[in-house]
């Protein structure tokens, strides 16, 4: 039988956002930046910071388009997480990517519930697989082979869902128990939504494929880049409420 499956964000408003990573685009700051760019960057991410407390959890601007100092910015939080606390990601990675990658006139910021980019050049709709972050969980997998088999045939039943025409908002998510003594085990994948659902799809195939190389004896792993990101672990880290409808289940 298919499902539906609508989240809320009750776990997820529990804890503060976490940094995963960063990357400042150029290998050198860039200084001095023009005035004309700091003021740009500055009006970008206050209103990606403002934008992200009435939105849908994503969107994307550009400030300066008829000058040489044009700032492109985007924000995308994690599916289950909108509204305040969006906003509270988002503000703190606008925030602190000034701090990791200063005078920089391009950088993305990764926290665990949003993910922050600012550039000098247009990136809005183009597929970014690199830098690459990966988070290998902390517990160690009794089966790996087995573990690891499962939980990528779950994943791309999940990746399948997010990619699909009418999935608007490019994520999924769902758990599954791959049987035995292994218990439940809970997925996320998602795109940034100024992408395609075909680049969405080869980002997060992309994205698949380094789970053997980071995480293959863990129970749990994260993997991202800047235009998406899949999670997997054996605890629920979002809340969930299924109703009929149409979804994939580990078998679709």
């Amino acid at each position: 039988m298919s499902l539906f499956i609508s989240f809320t964000t009750t776990t997820a408003q529990s804890s503060s956002p976490k940094y995963v990573g960063d990357g400042c685009g150029n290998s050198t700051e860039q200084s001095p930046l023009t005035s004309g760019f700091k003021t740009n960057l500055n009006n970008i991410l206050s209103w990606l910071s403002s934008d992200a407390a009435t939105s849908k959890g994503y969107n994307h601007t550009v400030t300066g388009t008829a000058t040489s100092d044009a700032v492109y910015g985007l924000y995308n939080c994690r599916g289950d997480v909108t509204g305040t606390f969006c906003q509270f990601c988002v503000s703190t990675a606008a925030s602190a990517i000034l701090q990791h990658c200063p005078n920089r006139s391009s950088a993305v910021i990764w926290y665990d519930y949003c993910i922050l980019r600012y550039s000098n050049h247009d990136f809005i709709g183009n597929l970014t697989m690199t830098p690459i972050w990966t988070t290998p969980g902390t517990k160690n997998a009794t089966n790996s082979t087995q573990e690891l088999q499962k939980g990528e045939t779950y994943i791309q039943s999940l990746i399948k869902n997010a990619t699909s025409d009418n999935n608007l908002l490019l994520y999924a998510m769902g758990e599954f128990n791959p049987g035995g003594s292994l218990g439940e085990r809970y997925g996320l994948v998602q795109c940034t939504v100024d992408l395609t659902s075909d680049k969405c799809r080869q980002c997060l195939n992309g994205m698949l494929n380094q789970v053997p190389k980071c995480c293959a004896a863990k129970v749990g792993w994260q993997v991202g880049s800047p235009s998406c990101l899949i999670k997997y672990d054996d605890f629920m880290f979002y809340k969930i409420s299924i109703s009929p409808g149409s979804s994939p289940s580990p078998n679709s």
